[in-house]
């Protein structure tokens, strides 16, 4: 039988001593910036002056880069909620806030809040950083992702979301183990945002033209067949002749009551909000 569990540290000097403990330092340099993320579409990323990383920013390891592993692990294993709070925990306790460090906890804690749609969190987490470290490219990238999916413009979030991921990718950010992570909750965050979009489109509309449910999933028209597959696992008719997708009827109860007649109306209004944008687009 075992005690009650040891609560976690919450000093940063407790952070930093359960780290070194438990915790391997980062020892690879990372540049968090080498190529600016775009700021109008179409978005390509362009060539830029490289950002110090944080290792070289720092002569010994700081708080952030000792709970990365940490942050790793938790990323890997989709355990979002723990991330967070590690992250929150350490990003408020950590004692140098202008070190360029600091975004190896504040970038996935960012991504995790987009993930599981918590904007206003994720936008606090970038507000609060201090000019030099939202200066960074990698914080410009996500303050663009975050602007485009807090006003539900559908086709940008996709196009920001790919540009980020390939710019985590390259060969000038340096550091592979961060790049994979984030590279893998970009992922996770479309994936999490399309299933998202395709139940409301199932709730706001009756019938949708193949090539808008294509713009609001973000589906290039070559990847039709993607749209096809999901609508038809989730029971929907296509009009080969009209092309035009017919969601599944909502079943008739009148046990949902007034809460679920809300709910569909604000998710009607927050599809069709966005969609005078995508009929202004060429």
């Amino acid at each position: 039988m075992t005690g009650p569990p040891t609560p976690p540290p919450s000093s940063a000097v407790e952070i930093e001593d359960a780290a070194r403990t438990v915790l391997p330092p980062q020892v690879a340099a990372s540049t968090l910036g080498a190529t600016e993320p775009p700021a109008a579409e179409p978005i390509e990323p362009a060539p830029d002056a490289a950002h110090a990383s944080p290792a070289e920013n720092s002569k010994q390891s700081t708080t952030y880069e000792l709970l990365f592993p940490s942050i790793s692990d938790l990323a890997r294993s989709g355990s979002l909620r723990e991330l967070i709070e590690v992250a929150e925990r350490g990003d408020l306790s950590g004692e140098y806030h202008a070190d360029p460090s600091r975004l190896y906890l504040v970038a996935p804690l960012v991504l995790a809040y987009l993930i599981v749609d918590e904007l206003s969190q994720a936008r606090h987490a970038l507000t609060r950083l201090p000019d030099n470290l939202t200066s960074f490219d990698l914080s410009k990238g996500l303050l663009h992702l975050l602007a485009a999916t807090s006003e539900r413009k559908y086709p940008a979030i996709y196009q920001y979301a790919e540009a980020l991921h390939q710019f985590v990718l390259q060969p000038a950010f340096s550091d592979a183990g961060l790049g994979q992570i984030l590279a893998g909750m970009i992922t996770s965050f479309v994936e999490a945002f399309r299933t998202k979009t395709f139940k409301l489109l199932s709730r706001a509309y009756t019938s949708i033209p193949l090539s808008r449910a294509q713009s609001y999933l973000g589906y290039p028209p070559e990847q039709s067949q993607e749209v096809l597959n999901a609508a038809m696992a989730s029971n929907w008719k296509f009009d080969q002749n009209t092309q035009i997708l017919i969601p599944t009827p909502q079943p008739a109860n009148s046990a949902r009551g007034f809460g679920y007649m809300q709910s569909t109306l604000q998710a009607f209004t927050l599809v069709t909000d966005s969609v005078a944008n995508l009929e202004a687009r060429p």
